[in-house]
């Protein structure tokens, strides 16, 4: 039935991709004018429809950007927020003023300078008038704003979704065409098992269709210790990962891919019962009643409620949070987990591009 569905959208998906490469070539014979900036700015990507770990990643880059020293802003379009305009991260704000993914960044990095900005462009523009002290920017989901030419260009495809496989949309999932992988400097396949054979990356890359200029790596996910949300004060919130043997989990997500993190509980507790909500969801009273009811439905034993750490610090700060006061609720950060080598060479390459393109804050077109 789906597969007919998406026959039946494959003429729909025609007319959005020719949409898509006129746009394109308008910028690409500059038209359609984009700005490139002296200030270092690496831009994280996709060319499907999120799922592709976007977060982890531009967390993964700011902590290695800390620790050499730079003092970097993450600058993003601040999906689903209340407000519009630039906005200025603050660490006692709401998802929902400034988007869930720059309140999450903030909340892990309270030193890095995080905005909201739908136009790029101006928000670039403000964090280098009024922070000084900033000498990179990271963007966050910037692929397909291409009003920003980055100088560092890192597109993400999921192991188990590679854009090679995927459609335009509505068809599939796709934002652009395939062809738009050419303007990546680093191809990065997310979500991979924990090994990938050689001769299949050598598969993958194949299928990626790299330029000999783009480095492709791989990566997994690394699930950290879940974390209680209400514990008193003083007390230990970690709740290592192998201790969920023998526990029933309801685990509920506003996510865009949620196999990964199913597979994965899979192997470490009894039984897990999905309750699946569409990407950036805002919960609402009655949905996490009706969590909470799913959960007293099991039986008198080992068993908590879990989400992910997107989806917990989305919610946070609402009113509906209450309802699970007293319950044994927990979220569940992951980082990306690398190859020993691909980390050194990744971590070098954006060291090297920031290191190099270090200098004057003027701004050309």
């Amino acid at each position: 039935m789906m597969q007919f569905i998406k026959y039946l959208l494959l003429p729909f998906s025609w007319l959005y991709g020719l949409g898509v490469r006129f746009r394109n070539w308008l910028f690409d014979i500059n038209v359609k004018k984009s700005r490139s900036f002296d200030i270092p700015v690496i831009g994280v990507g996709n060319l499907s429809a999120g799922g592709t770990g976007k977060t982890p990643m531009v967390e993964y880059i700011l902590k290695i950007l800390l620790a050499s020293g730079y003092q970097p802003a993450m600058l993003s379009r601040g999906y689903k927020r209340n407000t519009s305009g630039f906005c200025l991260a603050e660490t006692d704000m709401t998802a929902a003023t400034i988007g869930d993914e720059p309140y999450q960044v903030k909340s892990k990095f309270p030193e890095v300078v995080v905005a909201a900005c739908e136009e790029r462009t101006v928000g670039i523009d403000t964090i280098m008038q009024n922070h000084r002290n900033v000498n990179v920017i990271v963007l966050d989901d910037s692929y397909q704003h291409r009003a920003v030419t980055p100088g560092f260009n890192i597109l993400l495809t999921d192991f188990n979704k590679p854009f090679y496989k995927d459609s335009l949309l509505p068809a599939g999932r796709l934002r652009e065409p395939k062809s738009g992988r050419s303007r990546a400097d680093v191809m990065i396949v997310t979500k991979c098992p924990n090994e990938v054979e050689m001769n299949e990356k050598g598969k993958i890359r194949l299928k990626l269709k790299s330029m000999p200029f783009q480095e492709v790596y791989f990566t997994g996910i690394s699930y950290q210790s879940l974390i209680k949300t209400n514990a008193e004060p003083g007390a230990d919130t970690h709740f290592p990962i192998e201790n969920l043997k023998g526990y029933k989990v309801v685990l509920f997500t506003g996510i865009a891919n949620t196999k990964p993190l199913e597979n994965y509980l899979k192997g470490q507790c009894i039984e897990t019962i999905l309750m699946d909500f569409a990407d950036h969801h805002s919960f609402s009273a009655a949905e996490i009643q009706k969590i909470i009811a799913r959960w007293e439905t099991l039986p008198d034993m080992n068993k908590l409620i879990l989400t992910t750490e997107k989806d917990w610090r989305r919610m946070e700060d609402t009113e509906p949070v209450k309802y699970f006061a007293g319950l044994p609720f927990y979220f569940l950060p992951i980082e990306v987990q690398w190859d020993a080598t691909e980390k050194i060479s990744f971590d070098k390459k954006i060291i090297d591009y920031v290191e190099e393109h270090q200098g004057k804050r003027r701004v050309h077109s």
